[in-house]
């Protein structure tokens, strides 16, 4: 293996590309090829001796009996220590580690950080490292996730929506050129490219509910619904029958659980597992006790803890998984059936699932014109007097003079000055779908605005109508 290796690297040279062309070859003397899958183990190998030479010192943190003074991922080395000498002394064995292995330390990357309670002072130590002096800060990016120095994952999640707002926007750019996309498809893409980056790390850092995360999805669906900023929210999670991102990240909880259980003895990770329970008798805000606060929400405190063999992960994951969506479904009908705005949902509304209707092969304005009147936020005097605190029976229809007020029922049903147009759709309906004339008012609506088959005919009806009561108003 040695062999092969040298072979690898022995007289090897290099160019640079510049403008298109090449410049003179040089040997390469230090350092690994560009781009080599060889290259992060090679890096690793050179590197352990540094490992070796930190934890000699002997001024690391405690974690239960060991002690941890550094961690490496790739070329990222974070030193840990419980005193202002102590971390010194690591920066000095770096300093000089690096001297010898002539490994140059980019200064302008490394920081310090004061990992602490809010309500202690930061030291204010000015720590060395190759004779320049390091910056303090209040925040770092380590492996993709913003750590603070009060450990406030709020700000985490607001560097992940950051990022995952860029994703979504580009999901939305997508699906405005197209002129709209399928559900399957953008569901999919969603999934695929927003979740992954705000469920990073989530394991760790998802003990709370954070809303920031939840508006991203919000922001998501309203732009597959075409509705607007006011539309309740039960309405449009319900129709679209997506579950909130909370629930994925509670899940994660348990993954990783289920993954630390199982992990040997000697894995870092199980060792702070380890300390973080033997400390969680003392301490109430810690990542086990939140872990069995969850597991013990969803009826399973008889499994937390289980040793590893008798740990099934699957049964774990899918027993929460259908803990929290029916936890969910249940607040969901209670919110439906005490918001004013969702008069009309309710009547039609009894599922928390994705609406068939969206699976049709609608228009961007058609799917609009269905989601906007299901959820009551189309522009009808009942909805457009609510904010002026006009009574009810006021907010009459002015497209008529029967003084009845404009409601969806009225709009869709029984408006003289749509009669032309309701005669037309209800014979498409009843040569397609079956006749819904003799049914009642609120049959009548539950039909129009819910069966699937029907969502083309009415979404053109509604466009139809509400063109003749711009033009009238």
């Amino acid at each position: 293996m040695y062999k092969a290796i040298k072979s690898t690297y022995e007289k090897l040279q290099a160019a640079v590309r510049l403008n298109g062309s090449l410049t003179d070859w040089f040997s390469v003397e230090a350092g690994v090829r560009q781009g080599d899958n060889l290259a992060p183990t090679l890096f690793a190998v050179f590197v352990d001796d540094l490992v070796t030479e930190i934890n000699r010192i002997g001024k690391g943190i405690n974690i239960g009996t060991d002690s941890l003074s550094c961690l490496l991922y790739a070329d990222d080395i974070v030193l840990i220590s419980d005193t202002v000498d102590g971390l010194q002394s690591l920066l000095h064995c770096v300093t000089d580690w690096s001297k010898t292995w002539r490994l140059k330390v980019n200064t302008d990357k490394t920081k310090i950080m004061h990992v602490r309670k809010a309500s202690k002072p930061k030291n204010d130590y000015e720590f060395q490292l190759n004779n320049m002096t390091l910056e303090t800060v209040s925040k770092y990016r380590y492996l993709g996730l913003v750590i603070t120095e009060n450990l406030d994952y709020k700000e985490t999640t607001n560097e992940l929506v950051s990022s995952g707002s860029r994703s979504l926007g580009s999901l939305v750019s997508k699906y405005y050129a197209m002129d709209g996309m399928d559900f399957d498809t953008y569901t999919k893409i969603f999934d695929s490219t927003v979740l992954p980056i705000l469920e990073y790390g989530s394991g760790v850092w998802g003990n709370k509910r954070y809303d920031s995360l939840e508006r991203l999805q919000y922001r998501a669906i309203r732009t597959f619904l075409g509705v607007s900023l006011t539309t309740p929210i039960p309405a449009i999670t319900g129709d679209m029958g997506w579950y909130p991102i909370h629930h994925r990240i509670q899940v994660n909880i348990v993954r990783l659980y289920c993954r630390l259980v199982k992990l040997p003895d000697t894995r870092i990770c199980r060792k702070v597992f380890i300390w973080d329970q033997n400390i969680s008798t003392r301490y109430r805000d810690t990542w086990f006790n939140h872990a069995k606060k969850l597991f013990d929400s969803c009826g399973l405190s008889d499994v937390f803890f289980l040793e590893n063999q008798h740990i099934i992960t699957p049964y774990l994951i899918d027993s929460v998984k259908t803990h929290l969506e029916n936890e969910h479904k249940q607040s969901w009908s209670d919110n439906i059936q005490q918001m004013p705005k969702l008069r009309t949902y309710k009547l039609f509304k009894t599922e928390f699932e994705t609406e068939t209707f969206l699976k049709r092969c609608l228009t961007r304005s058609q799917r609009s014109s269905i989601s906007r009147m299901r959820c009551g936020t189309f522009p009808l005097e009942i909805e457009k007097e609510r904010n002026r605190n006009i009574p009810v029976e006021r907010r009459t229809c002015k497209m008529c003079d029967t003084n009845s007020v404009e409601d969806e029922i009225h709009f869709l049903i029984h408006c003289p000055k749509y009669t032309e147009k309701r005669n037309k759709l209800f014979e498409n309906i009843c040569v397609t779908f079956r006749d819904i004339s003799g049914l009642s008012d609120t049959d009548k609506l539950c039909e129009l605005l819910s069966n699937h088959r029907l969502s083309k005919l009415v979404a053109n009806f509604i466009a139809d109508c509400y063109h003749i009561r711009t033009l009238t108003l």
